[in-house]
């Protein structure tokens, strides 16, 4: 496969090559899609938590478990923090 790159993509590809860590233009477009695949992995992994503890927030509202609102953002805010 042959793939053209945006100037400023082969400069990045480039720059990396004259760092010397990487020793052909494959090797850092291998790096960067295993990066790539690392980090849709971790986001498909967030989105199935988040829409787990959506449906069990479901649950628990339609079991009347319910908790106080100033409760509620401070526990988000705090989730917010732990995803960052």
């Amino acid at each position: 496969m042959n793939v053209a790159l945006p100037r400023e993509l082969e400069a990045l590809v480039r720059a990396k090559l004259a760092s010397g860590v990487y020793d052909s233009p494959l090797e850092v477009i291998r790096e960067a899609l295993i990066l790539l695949g690392e980090r849709d992995q971790t986001r498909a992994s967030r989105r199935q938590r988040l829409l787990r503890e959506l449906a069990t927030g479901i649950d628990q509202a339609n079991d009347r478990q319910l908790v106080d609102a100033l409760e509620v953002f401070r526990r988000l805010r705090n989730k917010a923090g732990d995803l960052a």
